[in-house]
């Protein structure tokens, strides 16, 4: 009687082994993915952010500024436009350096009119922003655009290699839980080598015997993938509810798509390493079998 019952134990724990081992690692990949993410999305806002500043030349009538406001605020490609006159940048600038700029120039206005432009995240890339700048700075109102093309391709060469480094390192990530995944379903299927030994000799398929070894290491992916989505949720939760502004960077729905992306790669893993170690064994002779 006490052999099967260690048997039962020795089963039931490296099954509990293996659903915790997926988990962390499907854990791991899913912080991976929603940081990527995260990343993507504040670094579009940074984008957005800087905009681009459109000066117009002097003495153009309000007919015109007001014709430019209109054509690019129905621009999809525009989230935002204000608008600000020579006198009000040049009072704005007199208070920020306490001094009366209009005595130090003779009188006149060293500023002009502006308008600057926020774009939206759809097009807050390099390409897109060039190709902004070059119509506006065609159009016969403006005199000259203002473009940080510099903090641009440094905010997405920062963004890039974040992306490399993310990508490499969950690559390496799912080399190791691949490997870690067919140890541990080896260790469940060990145990029941010589049952498919058995099978096999009353003439059972080996599609028949690996059967329920995939299906059991699809539930055990099931299992792990909703552990890591339940912890990953909760720390969204608990994370959006310390910093609302937190809940800008992410939405509910690309934590789903993370919520499935983790199912589908805990289940195709933890299937593929059951198959595989089940037909390891399968290919095995008995004497060979005692020496595993």
């Amino acid at each position: 009687m006490e052999k099967p019952r260690q048997r039962k134990i020795s089963t039931f724990g490296s099954q509990a082994t293996s659903v915790v081992s997926v988990a962390l690692v499907l854990l791991v990949l899913g912080i991976l993915a929603v940081t990527g993410l995260a990343a993507k999305t504040v670094g579009a806002a940074i984008r957005q952010e800087m905009g681009m500043v459109a000066e117009l030349k002097e003495g153009t009538p309000d007919s015109e500024v007001n014709r430019l406001k209109q054509t690019w605020s129905r621009s999809k490609a525009i989230a935002s436009l204000r608008y600000t006159s020579a006198e009000d940048i040049l009072e704005q600038e007199a208070r920020a350096m306490g001094e009366d700029i209009l005595s130090l120039m003779d009188g006149n206005n060293p500023y002009y009119d502006e308008i600057e432009l926020k774009v939206s995240r759809d097009y807050a890339n390099t390409d897109s922003l060039t190709a902004l700048c070059a119509r506006l700075e065609a159009d016969k109102a403006v005199q000259r655009v203002e473009l940080n093309a510099e903090m641009y391709e440094k905010v997405n060469r920062n963004l890039s290699k974040l992306a490399f480094i993310l990508t490499v390192v969950g690559i390496a990530l799912l080399c190791i839980s691949i490997v870690l995944i067919s140890n541990t379903v080896s260790l469940s299927i060990y145990s029941r080598r010589f049952l498919i030994h058995t099978m096999r000799l009353v003439g059972a398929k080996d599609s028949f015997i690996r059967r329920p070894f995939v299906v059991a290491g699809a539930v055990n992916g099931l299992i792990a993938s909703a552990i890591a989505c339940c912890v990953l949720a909760g720390a969204y939760t608990y994370a959006t509810h310390a910093d609302v502004s937190l809940a800008g960077w992410i939405s509910w729905f690309d934590l789903s798509m993370v919520f499935i992306a983790i199912t589908a790669a805990g289940m195709t893993l933890c299937c593929g390493a059951a198959s595989i170690a089940a037909s390891r064994y399968l290919r095995l002779g008995y004497d060979r079998m005692f020496r595993q």
